[in-house]
Formats: C-alpha cells, sequence, structure tokens
C-alpha cells in the first residue's frame, strides 16, 4: 500500500492521518484474541490506571503493553507489511517497532488524558499507529486529535483530572487550540507524529467496546533526545 501525495501532504501539515480499511479483515479475529488473553488474568506490564476510581472498568480490562515480546500475533500484526510501509513513508526512514499496547476501554471507562507521546518516549522522530478495532466514536470516547500541535513543540505537563483520565498526567493545551474527534470503523488506522496531541474521553456508553491496537515506531537514524524540565510525565511525579 502506497501512499497519495495528499496524504502525506496532511501527515506533514496536520501531524497525523487516517488511512481507512487497512485492518479491516483482521479486527474480528483480533478482539477474540486479545480478549482471550485477557480473560486467562495478568499480564506483564498491565496498567488499569490509577487506583483513586476504584469502579472504573479498565481495572477489570487492564491495557496490555508489549505484547509482541511475549506474543507471536502481535509481532505478526505489528510488523505487517502495510504498517511498516506507510510509517516509513511517513518518517522518511525505515521503521523500528519500540512499543505495542492493546486499549480495552470498556462500557463506562475512562480515557486518557491530552498528551504528546515523545512526553513519555524521548525518542525523535516517533510515529504512533492506532488501529480501531471497534467503531470509535463521541459515545465511546473516540480519538481526539489537536490538528498542527506537533508545530508546537514538546509542552509542558500538568496534572490531569483523574475522574475523566485513567493516567494522572496530560499536556499543557495551548488557548487556541482546537480539539477534534475523529470518527473510525473497524480497521481503520491513525498515523500520528510524535509531538502531536491526542488522547480520549470517557466511554459514556452502558454496552459498547472501543478497542485498539497500538503502536509505536522509531526510525532506524532515530536520535534519543533529554526532555526539558517540566516536559516529561516523569518530572510531574518527582
Amino acid at each position: 500500500m502506497r501512499l497519495t501525495e495528499q496524504q502525506i501532504n496532511q501527515y506533514n501539515a496536520f501531524g497525523f492521518v487516517v488511512i481507512c480499511g487497512v485492518f479491516e479483515s483482521l479486527a474480528v479475529g483480533m478482539i477474540e484474541h486479545y480478549m482471550k488473553m485477557r480473560a486467562e488474568g495478568p499480564k506483564p506490564g498491565d496498567t488499569g490506571g490509577t487506583m483513586d476510581v476504584p469502579n472504573d472498568p479498565n481495572h477489570e480490562f487492564p491495557r496490555m503493553i508489549n505484547m509482541h515480546d511475549w506474543d507471536q500475533s502481535t509481532q505478526y500484526w505489528a510488523t505487517a507489511s502495510d504498517l511498516i510501509h506507510i510509517a516509513g513513508e511517513l518518517i522518511d526512514d525505515k521503521p523500528v517497532l519500540c512499543q505495542t499496547m492493546l486499549y480495552f476501554k470498556p462500557p463506562g471507562g475512562r480515557g486518557q488524558a491530552l498528551h504528546q507521546d515523545q512526553q513519555y518516549i524521548t525518542i525523535d522522530p516517533l510515529i504512533g499507529v492506532w488501529v480501531a478495532l471497534d467503531e470509535s466514536d463521541q459515545s465511546v470516547g473516540q480519538m481526539i486529535v489537536i490538528p498542527k500541535s506537533h508545530q508546537y513543540g514538546l509542552l509542558e505537563v500538568e496534572p490531569a483530572d483523574t475522574s475523566v483520565s485513567f493516567t494522572n498526567v496530560q499536556s499543557v493545551i495551548p488557548q487556541d487550540a482546537e480539539q477534534v474527534g475523529l470518527d473510525m470503523e473497524p480497521g481503520d488506522v491513525l498515523f500520528f507524529d510524535g509531538k502531536m496531541i491526542h488522547g480520549s474521553y470517557r466511554n459514556a456508553t452502558t454496552d459498547r467496546w472501543r478497542r485498539s491496537f497500538i503502536c509505536h515506531y522509531i526510525g532506524e537514524n532515530s536520535q534519543s533526545f533529554v526532555a526539558s524540565q517540566g516536559k516529561h510525565v516523569s518530572h510531574l511525579k518527582a
């Protein structure tokens, strides 16, 4: 799969691009696979978020991380040729997988406060890949992006409202920033720059899930950097 010039230009200008249907044939099987794995019990690195909201369903279905280290199916999906090729076109380098996650977000589950991935992973360039496994719209807490926010550089962090976010840290959002919700169908894939502000709000439904498969890639020639004081999530906890 090759990107059009328009898609590449959108990524460069706005910090993200949605490619429809890339994993459409795989979404149902991926849900079955990860729900079975979740039912098996705890996995390395599970996180259901802060414990100050004990009734958050994310505690029962915690987010998995780096499954590619111990699950062959995850490794296969995370290195799918379409994902690798598109990521490579967008960062203009050979992509190297550095992280995988599976976010279950059951009915009623908290979202994740708006943030930049490079406030966690201090490597540049960094590209996020977010695969919708369920229909994703406002009701279930769709992905929220702030277009062109990758142009702001790395922003300061501040405490998040944990009544709506399962994480306790967020970006300091510029006053003129416009939040845009992305409606996505199962198998649609969002590619986004490591400095683009994104996140989500609570799943407000009682009967729908918003499961997503997430990968992060760096370039073969990417470089580590040190975040300025106040601009990394660890600085808030210190």
